[in-house]
């Protein structure tokens, strides 16, 4: 059985102005493979505009893997993903803000444990 190491994951930034925008965690290393079991994201203003989203996806060699929406955000609300998903090496979890307004912060964090890629899944 392999021997499974603690991960915590963050990331915070300022949006400068107002665009679509993506916030991002740590790509993984390579000879690992990371589980995160609860995601959780914020920002500190609500979407405006047409199409406002945040959306969490798996982001790999060029394309993006859906995993949670969540149409029209409110600013100042913990979102979350509680459930295991496995990422292989240079794979990341990616929150893509849609129409976020100028000066919002964004906040995302994962949290869960990572096991050498020769071990598998577990």
């Amino acid at each position: 059985m392999a021997k499974k190491a603690p991960l915590r994951d963050r990331a915070k930034e300022l949006i400068s102005s107002a665009e679509e925008y993506e916030l991002k965690l740590e790509r993984v290393e390579a000879g690992k493979i990371n589980c995160y079991q609860r995601i959780t994201w914020e920002i500190s203003k609500a979407t405006s505009g047409g199409n406002t989203r945040c959306r969490l996806v798996i982001k790999d060699q060029g394309y993006n893997t859906p995993l949670i929406e969540q149409d029209a955000p409110a600013a100042d609300t913990l979102y979350y993903l509680d459930m295991p998903i496995w990422l292989y090496p240079g794979e990341q979890i990616a929150l893509e803000i849609d129409q976020a307004q100028a000066s919002t912060i964004a906040e995302m964090n994962g949290i869960g444990y990572w096991v050498p890629e020769a071990e598998g899944i577990v």
